[in-house]
């Protein structure tokens, strides 16, 4: 309608005007009169095409989506996040001291896993290339105290014990590390075990864990000699390494093939010191190999972590070395809500009387909304434990096998995604041969044959 009266309008008016002008002379206005109804006829012409323009359906270009994500180019520049956990608990714990006295302890500790602070971060360039690092330290609630010990330095407070490392990442060849670092075996264990949306896995009340860690499987190790000749000390202690930070370390870790990927990890030990004569103490590589899809985790890794140690109590020193190899292989799946890891773990020395430990067991949890139910069995034997080796005897009991087996159970609310509660139960049975303690307090137990027991209940908070 409108149109159309549009096309009247426009019509009548020059037609008007053609009216008006053929009073003042036709003859000297026709060839103006002919140019005029030419453009009327344009004019009516350039409308039906506007009309026609205007009823045809939005260009292609003009009804796609906006570009998607993944075809925008790559945010630059520096990105970064802070991260931590507050983690208390109350625990009561049972053992026995080296004369057979039942001691019950009574403690706030560290609940389910370290109290951490850290910061993480990168500097983008491209969709290929960026710089990543990254920095943890420990917290102790109790005290206040940032930091503590790694492997390279058990004696004085590092600020960031838990790991700080600088690199190069590609995402088609991969990323490269030094620092401070778990080297590549965690990464199974920690696969392995226990894991949810609220936690880590490899809590510290799992059973399978504890049985995994250094302190278990070198248990009844003899340590390198204090006080000898060259008045040298070597770092290493009787740990495999599995479960401990690396100063003075690389990693190179591979992009992901067909879910797979790869990680060699690599510790100088003391070499940045000026302990010369244990220029090889804590010297360590390692390598994993793991597979992710979906719900499914397979893990397999290898350490050679190697002792230097002064066994010469006076005279001339005599540095005498050895090697602990760990090998640990891992598998966790979720179905639905229930989860079940496990793993088998084997440790030897090199230069020990034949010192060994095999470890194994699986973990289990069930999720029912904010709750879940946790359950964890390990079992650790060794071998050696009454040998002589080049450090000295061996510390068991001098008569036969130890053998441990773990139990814990653990039930959780998490509350909020970033707020859960817990309670655990963890008992070691030790055979007549063994005096393995609970991880938490290692040392509360110092008696061959007894099983100690320690109870938790406690929150903590992420962000």
């Amino acid at each position: 309608m409108q149109t159309t009266l549009r096309k009247t309008t426009l019509a009548a008016a020059i037609t008007g005007a053609l009216f008006s002008a053929s009073f003042v002379s036709a003859n000297a206005h026709a060839d103006e009169l002919s140019d005029m109804k030419a453009m009327l006829a344009q004019l009516q012409d350039r409308v039906a095409q506007m009309e026609a323009k205007a009823a045809q359906p939005a260009p292609a270009a003009a009804m796609a989506p906006a570009a998607t994500a993944a075809s925008m180019p790559a945010a630059t520049g520096f990105n970064w996040k802070l991260y931590g956990r507050g983690d208390i608990g109350y625990t009561v714990s049972r053992g026995k001291d080296a004369s057979g006295r039942e001691l019950t302890n009574h403690r706030l500790n560290q609940g389910e896993m370290a109290s951490r602070l850290g910061l993480t971060g990168a500097w983008v360039f491209s969709d290929e290339y960026k710089a990543i690092f990254g920095v943890e330290t420990g917290l102790n609630l109790f005290n206040g105290n940032a930091g503590g010990g790694t492997q390279n330095n058990t004696t004085s407070s590092v600020l960031f014990n838990r790991g700080s490392t600088v690199g190069f990442a590609s995402t088609t060849w991969g990323s490269v590390e030094g620092g401070t670092m778990y080297m590549a075996p965690f990464w199974v264990s920690l696969g392995a075990d226990l894991a949810s949306a609220h936690n880590y896995g490899a809590n510290d009340f799992s059973a399978l864990f504890s049985l995994t860690r250094p302190e278990s499987l070198g248990r009844y190790l003899k340590d390198p000699v204090t006080g000898n000749a060259s008045k040298t000390t070597s770092l290493a202690g009787n740990n495999s390494g599995t479960a401990l930070f690396y100063g003075n370390a690389l990693r190179y870790r591979s992009p992901t093939w067909n879910n797979i990927s790869a990680e060699v990890s690599y510790s100088a030990g003391q070499q940045a010191s000026s302990a010369t004569d244990l220029e090889n103490d804590g010297r360590s590589w390692a390598a994993n190999v793991l597979y992710k899809k979906g719900d499914l985790f397979l893990g397999y890794a290898h350490m050679d972590y190697q002792q230097s140690n002064d066994i010469s109590t006076a005279g001339t020193p005599n540095f005498i070395k050895r090697n602990q190899v760990t090998d640990i292989v891992g598998a966790r799946y979720k179905w639905n809500d229930f989860t079940l890891g496990g793993s088998y773990t084997s440790y030897r020395v090199s230069n020990a009387g034949g010192y060994a430990a095999d470890a194994f067991g699986v973990s289990g949890a069930y999720d029912i909304g904010k709750h879940r139910i946790e359950g964890s069995l390990a079992h650790i034997s060794y071998d050696g434990a009454n040998a002589k080796g080049a450090f000295g005897t061996n510390t068991g009991d001098g008569v036969g096998k130890p053998k441990s087996t773990a139990y814990s159970l653990g039930y959780l609310y998490n509350f909020q995604p970033t707020l859960s509660f817990y309670a655990y139960a963890t008992r070691i049975a030790n055979n007549s041969h063994a005096k393995l303690g609970v991880l938490q307090f290692r040392g509360d137990n110092n008696y061959f044959g007894y099983s100690p027991v320690e109870l938790t209940a406690g929150m903590f908070l992420v962000f």
